[in-house]
């Protein structure tokens, strides 16, 4: 079984939540399902109707709680509070400052103790009716260079920068990934997926004093991700077959592969494919 660690829940509708799930069972998956509020312009579920729902479907869906970083910081208390009701990890996405943000900091220093994943949005992200509300600098804050201090900080936190930081992020990115034992990556989104090749994911993750990787052992840092909604599951299907594509054209196979398709962000969340 596969583990999607990057899905969205924008509809409370039983039909749609059932055809997504539907489509899990296809894939032979199970989806790291986020919610909450302040996406930018936009919100999707709260965070406990997106656990009432994982909590109906517990061999496709698993709760990964999103935690709004505003202008006043989240009590460390409530990550406890939902890792308790049976959160696997937490989503982190257009924060009022920049993630690394001292006033953030004691967020980060509960999860390490908690032992759960954090997902961060990285790169680019499309202009909304928040931006003229707030005015903040969306992409500076949400720039991958803003989870170096959090890497460095917290060595015991796992954290995915979600879509590799986006195209014109995506080498700066790559260097963190491979600087940092505890941070990971996805491509998730059909504009990452869909547009690294083989060779260029595989140049992103060489290190930089040359090696050669006969295991693949570099790929473990990729984390399978889709992007997808409860209204778009296709998106999964699509994004599972790139990964596969990607990994087969760089020959990752074995315990390798499986890491990314889902072992590793499985261990992370204690849950067993």
């Amino acid at each position: 079984m596969y583990l999607d660690f990057h899905a969205h829940c924008n509809s409370g509708d039983p039909v749609e939540i059932r055809k997504y799930v539907e489509n899990c069972e296809k894939n032979d998956t199970m989806a790291a399902l986020s919610g909450g509020l302040h996406y930018g312009g936009h919100d999707y579920l709260p965070n406990e109707e997106v656990m009432r729902i994982c909590r109906e479907y517990p061999h496709n869906l698993v709760p990964l709680v999103k935690i709004d970083l505003w202008d006043t910081p989240p009590d460390p208390a409530e990550f406890r509070k939902y890792a308790d009701m049976g959160a696997k990890g937490f989503k982190f996405i257009y924060p009022y400052y920049p993630y690394d943000h001292e006033s953030y900091l004691p967020v980060y220093e509960e999860l390490e103790k908690l032992g759960l994943p954090a997902l961060f949005h990285t790169g680019l992200y499309r202009p909304n009716s928040a931006d003229v509300k707030y005015r903040r600098p969306v992409l500076e804050n949400m720039s991958p260079l803003r989870l170096d201090t959090i890497a460095r900080s917290f060595p015991n936190l796992k954290i995915v920068m979600a879509h590799l930081g986006t195209g014109m992020f995506r080498l700066q990115a790559a260097e963190l990934v491979r600087l940092h034992p505890n941070l990971y990556f996805d491509l998730a989104g059909s504009g990452n997926f869909l547009d690294v090749s083989p060779a260029e994911l595989a140049a992103l993750l060489k290190p930089p004093v040359f090696t050669r990787d006969t295991e693949g052992a570099s790929f473990r840092k990729l984390v399978f991700g889709s992007d997808s909604y409860i209204t778009i599951p296709v998106i999964q299907t699509e994004a599972l077959q790139a990964y596969q594509m990607l990994l087969l054209l760089n020959q990752i196979k074995g315990e390798e592969k499986q890491a990314v398709l889902g072992g590793t962000a499985a261990s992370w969340m204690g849950i067993k494919l």
